[in-house]
């Protein structure tokens, strides 16, 4: 899996790098049902809006036969990261359980 990950008006940090590792294992987790060969790319994105205590999160996850986003914005950073993981880890459950439930179809 490819992992893309960009800081706009914002520092790395240990904390972040921490966080996203642990997010990014458990999506790792959730797409070994796609086959190697299979292109699985993540492009998470995190912004701090200069002006304000505002902090942005885009997660994109582009499948072999879907795209999936995520987004959100809050006041604290670790929160915004929070809500995009959560909201793709279940778009991306449920997009697993429509691939299971179709081959037990055929």
């Amino acid at each position: 899996m490819r992992v893309d990950i960009s800081f706009k008006h914002l520092e790395k940090s240990s904390l972040l790098n921490n966080m996203i590792n642990k997010n990014i294992e458990k999506i790792k987790r959730r797409t070994k049902f796609f086959k190697e060969d299979d292109v699985v790319h993540l492009s998470l994105h995190l912004e701090k809006n200069p002006h304000k205590d505002t902090y942005f999160c885009w997660i994109n996850m582009y499948l072999p036969s879907k795209v999936l986003k995520a987004q959100s914005k809050k006041s604290d950073i670790l929160s915004a990261i929070t809500d995009s993981f959560s909201a793709l880890l279940k778009q991306l459950d449920k997009f697993k359980h429509h691939l299971e439930r179709h081959l037990r179809k055929k």
